[in-house]
């Protein structure tokens, strides 16, 4: 297997270049790049809320990566030696579902 650079970041690279671009939202989630929540926003930082966008051609689509999702998915896969790798949405659990759907059958 021949090894990617693992000091490639495209996805946090695309997300920096979104933020940096000043875009002003008008698609979810939202709170609108943490505008409308200060307390929260001074407590966690504004970059948390900024990069809490939706799937967009320059950010890729999680649901069908074929950009920087998907370059990203491949750097992962062949960090850890692995022909695949997949990130997930909704935290672990919808990882822990996926895992035990595809190890059982209809009426299991």
């Amino acid at each position: 297997m021949t090894r990617l650079n693992q000091n490639k970041t495209p996805l946090f690279d695309a997300l920096k270049a979104y933020i940096d671009h000043k875009v002003v939202p008008f698609h979810v989630p939202s709170h609108k790049q943490g505008r409308g929540i200060k307390e929260l926003t001074d407590y966690l930082g504004e970059r948390l809320f900024q990069m809490d966008v939706n799937g967009m051609e320059d950010l890729d689509y999680a649901n069908n990566p074929t950009g920087v999702i998907l370059e990203a998915e491949k750097l992962m896969a062949n960090a850890f030696g692995a022909q695949h790798a997949y990130f997930l949405v909704n935290g672990s659990t919808a990882g822990v579902q996926a895992m035990i759907m595809s190890a059982c059958e209809p009426g299991d």
